[in-house]
């Protein structure tokens, strides 16, 4: 499993819940399930199966992308 924690700010860490929420929202629509995590819900939590190749990776990075891309612009 690997996490991802958003924070609003690199220096105070303030969790950034509502864009994590906005993140793993976005990326179900386009077809990527991920998990939340953290005390503060704002950890991407991914666990990726076992048989995982390099398209499925290329998928995964092209929807954060956008997820991202999306959070960023609101």
């Amino acid at each position: 499993m690997i996490g991802i924690e958003l924070v609003k700010d690199r220096i105070t860490k303030e969790p950034a819940k509502s864009e994590c929420a906005q993140v793993l929202e976005t990326c179900k629509d386009l077809g990527l399930l991920l998990g939340k995590g953290g005390l503060h819900g704002n950890v991407i939590r991914i666990a990726p199966p076992m048989c995982l190749n390099q398209a499925d990776a290329d998928f995964m990075l092209q929807i954060f992308d956008t997820a991202f891309a999306n959070s960023e612009s609101e």
